[in-house]
C-alpha cells in the first residue's frame, strides 16, 4: 500500500511505480537488482528524501528497471526519481544505475541486454554526471542527453520537471533522440 501523499513523491511530482514498496514508517524500498533479477541490495528514501543502502549490501551492477512500453528506447539514468521523471514523460523503458559510478556498468549490461535497441544515456548537468555519462554513451555506443532548461536553474531531469515541466522533459529528450537519428 502506498501513501498517494508521500511527501517526497509529491515533492518530485511522480507516483508510485511497479516494484517499489513502502515500509510503515513512510520509506520508500527501491529494489537493487544484479542481472538476473536477484536482491542485491534495497535503496531506503525516507520521506524527507534521505536516501540509504543497507549495510552490507551491494550497489555496483545492481540496477532497478522502470517498466516502460517495450517497442521504445531504453534510457539509462543514474537515480530513481529523476529515471521516473524519464519514463513518465517518455514510456521508455528506464534502467537505473543508483549511483553515478554504476552507470558504465548498468549502460554496459543494458546494451548487452538489447543490442538492437537505442541505448540512451541521459545525464547531469554537474561534473561527475556529465563526465560518467560522456564515458558510459561512449563506451557503449549510445546516444548521449542532457537537460536543458531556459534558465539555467538545475541539472537533472526531475528538476526540468520541476522547474519547467513534465513536457519539457519529454520534448528534450524526444528532440534529442530525432536530432541524433537525422545526423547518423
Amino acid at each position: 500500500m502506498y501513501d498517494p501523499n508521500h511527501p517526497y513523491l509529491r515533492l518530485k511530482g511522480i507516483t508510485a511505480l511497479e516494484g517499489m514498496r513502502q515500509a510503515r514508517d513512510g520509506t520508500l524500498l527501491i529494489p537493487v537488482l544484479d542481472t538476473a533479477n536477484n536482491l542485491q541490495n534495497l535503496q531506503r528514501i525516507y520521506p524527507d528524501g534521505t536516501k540509504r543502502f543497507l549495510v552490507g549490501g551491494k550497489v555496483s551492477g545492481g540496477q532497478f528497471i522502470i517498466q516502460g512500453q517495450p517497442e521504445k528506447l531504453v534510457a539509462v539514468y543514474e537515480g530513481f526519481v529523476t529515471g521516473a521523471s524519464i519514463h513518465l514523460a517518455t514510456g521508455w523503458v528506464v534502467y537505473v544505475a543508483f549511483s553515478v559510478n554504476n552507470l558504465a556498468t548498468v549502460a554496459k549490461t543494458t546494451k548487452e541486454r538489447f543490442p538492437d535497441k537505442t541505448i540512451i544515456i541521459c545525464g547531469d548537468n554537474d561534473e561527475a554526471g556529465s563526465k560518467k555519462s560522456e564515458e558510459a554513451a561512449q563506451a557503449e555506443n549510445a546516444q548521449l542527453v542532457f537537460p536543458n532548461f531556459t534558465n539555467d536553474n538545475g541539472t537533472d531531469f526531475n528538476a526540468l520537471h520541476q522547474i519547467e515541466c513534465i513536457e519539457a522533459v519529454r520534448k528534450r529528450l524526444v528532440n534529442r533522440v530525432l536530432e541524433a537519428s537525422l545526423l547518423s
